[in-house]
C-alpha cells in the first residue's frame, strides 16, 4: 500500500531582490505602518503558510506560537513533528518548529512569495496572543537567559541596555531594578527608535500582528489553547485525533517574578501595552 503524502511547495521561493518592489509598494501605501521596505519585510516574513494555502500563521513572540506550530504541523501533515533538531542561532528550547519554511518546503513565508495578498485573504488567518503583563515577564527573563548562553539572540538590545541604562549584566538580570530598567529601554526603543524597531518578542503585540492589516481570523489566548486548537480545527474541517493531547513548547520558569512587579513597574507596563490591554480586553490583573 502507498504512504500517504502531503503537500509541500515545489517552487523555489521569490528571491530576495524579487520581493523589494512589493515591500516598497507597502511603504507607499501604509507610511504610518511601514516607515521603511525592511520593516514591511520583517512583518510579512512573521507570517507562514503551508503549500495547501489553507491557513496562515502570523508569529507573535513570547505568545505560544511554538505550542501552536506544532499544532498546525499536525493538522497539516497528518502526524506529530518528532524532528530533533539543534539549531545554533535560536535559543528556543523547541526551534524546530520556528524552521519549517525555508529550504523545507513545508512552511513558506509570505514575503517569499510574489503578491502575497491574494493568498492571505483566502486562507484563514490565525495568531495567538498573550496577558501583556505575563508576557512582558516572560520575555525579562528570555532575555536574561540569552545573556546566561552569551547568545548572539538579543546581543544590540542587552548591549544598548549596558550602554544607556547602565544595566550590569553581571547583578541586575532577573531582578526588581533590571526588570525596570528593561521597561525604560522598552520605552526608550519606542520614543528613539520607533515602535517597529522594539524587538518582537517583548514589543506590543497589536504591532505584532497589525490587526487592521492581517485581520486574523481566529485568535489563539495562550491562557485556553485547547480553545484555539478546536476551534482551528472545525474551521479547516480537519478533525483532531480523539486522544489528542498537545504538550505546551518552550515552557520557562520564573524567579522572584512577584518581586519585579512593583507598582511602578506595573504602572509601566500598562502605559507601555495599553493598546494590547484594550485591543485584547485583558485586565491588568496577576501573572497569568
Amino acid at each position: 500500500m502507498p504512504l500517504k503524502t502531503a503537500r509541500i511547495f515545489e517552487e523555489q521561493e521569490l528571491p530576495p531582490p524579487k520581493r523589494r518592489a512589493f515591500q516598497e509598494r507597502m511603504v507607499e501605501k501604509y507610511p504610518k505602518i511601514f516607515r521603511q521596505p525592511e520593516d514591511a519585510a520583517r512583518f510579512f516574513s512573521s507570517i507562514h503558510l503551508p503549500a495547501s494555502l489553507s491557513w496562515a500563521f502570523l508569529n507573535n513572540g513570547k505568545a505560544g506560537s511554538s505550542s501552536a506550530r506544532r499544532f498546525l504541523f499536525l493538522i497539516e501533515f497528518g502526524w506529530p513533528l518528532t524532528v530533533r533538531w539543534n539549531v545554533p542561532h535560536d535559543i528556543n528550547s523547541d526551534a524546530v518548529v520556528h524552521n519549517l519554511q525555508g529550504d523545507t518546503y513545508l512552511l513558506r513565508a509570505a514575503s517569499a512569495m510574489p503578491e502575497p495578498w491574494p493568498r492571505l485573504k483566502a486562507a484563514l488567518r490565525l495568531t495567538t496572543v498573550r496577558h501583556p503583563l505575563a508576557r512582558v515577564v516572560s520575555a525579562f527573563e528570555y532575555l536574561c537567559k540569552s545573556n546566561d548562553l552569551a547568545h548572539s539572540w538579543f546581543a544590540p538590545d542587552r548591549l544598548r541596555m549596558n550602554a544607556i541604562f547602565g544595566f550590569d549584566w553581571n547583578e541586575d538580570p532577573r531582578t526588581a531594578r533590571g526588570f525596570e530598567i528593561f521597561l525604560e529601554y522598552i520605552l526608550w526603543s519606542r520614543d528613539t527608535l520607533g515602535p517597529l524597531a522594539i524587538n518582537a518578542h517583548w514589543r506590543p503585540q497589536i504591532d505584532n500582528v497589525l490587526p487592521d492589516l492581517y485581520r486574523p481570523e481566529i485568535i489563539g489566548r495562550l491562557e485556553d489553547m485547547p480553545s484555539f486548537f478546536r476551534s482551528t480545527a472545525a474551521r479547516l474541517e480537519r478533525p483532531l485525533p480523539e486522544d489528542f493531547d498537545l504538550e505546551p513548547s518552550n515552557q520557562q520558569s520564573y524567579t522572584l517574578r512577584d518581586d519585579w512587579l512593583s507598582s511602578a513597574a506595573r504602572a509601566r507596563i500598562q502605559d507601555l501595552y495599553a493598546r494590547d490591554f484594550e485591543w485584547l480586553d485583558y485586565e491588568p490583573g496577576e501573572v497569568g
